[in-house]
């Protein structure tokens, strides 16, 4: 399963909540922003980067792609 890096930032919403800012996509949760002493902090979702002031998610590169129209070819009839 080969995933691409896509660029999500314009589909990603923020909502300051207790003290910090959550990120959303949708009704998920893909992250938060956190202010400390050195800046800002950003913890992301599993799947999901921030670089260079932009959101990532790691997807399958073609998800819909059929890789074979059968299983189980070891029995050699395919």
């Amino acid at each position: 399963m080969d995933l691409v890096r896509v660029d999500v930032t314009s589909r990603v919403k923020g909502k300051y909540e207790n003290g910090h800012m959550n990120l959303y996509m949708g009704e998920a949760q893909v992250g938060k922003v956190i202010e400390t002493n050195q800046g800002f902090q950003h913890e992301m979702a599993e799947g999901f980067e921030f670089e260079n002031d932009k959101i990532f998610r790691y997807e399958q590169e073609n998800p819909n792609e059929v890789k074979s129209y059968v299983e189980g070819c070891d029995e050699g009839w395919c």
